[in-house]
């Protein structure tokens, strides 16, 4: 299953980073190990800016509707008939 970008923000949260919820922005300490960041920036998972900051992209879609308008593929988006 792959994670929502709440799920995610919550994560680094968990690992340290402090996630600025309303731009997504994710800070830290200067002497903190931000490998972690950028296995994640490399896979895709987040962005980097320009002045190598990093965010979670789409933190400030609030609910699963506008989730699911983004990411309509995402299994947990999906509706099944039974």
């Amino acid at each position: 299953m792959t994670l929502n970008p709440h799920d995610l923000a919550d994560l680094l949260s968990l690992q340290g980073f402090l996630v600025d919820y309303d731009t997504g922005e994710i800070e830290y300490p200067e002497d903190m190990d931000i490998s972690l960041l950028i296995t994640l920036a490399a896979s895709g998972k987040i962005e980097v800016g320009r002045d190598l900051s990093f965010f979670v992209p789409d933190l400030t879609i609030v609910d699963m509707d506008t989730y699911c308008e983004q990411y309509p593929n995402d299994p947990q988006c999906k509706c099944y008939d039974v």
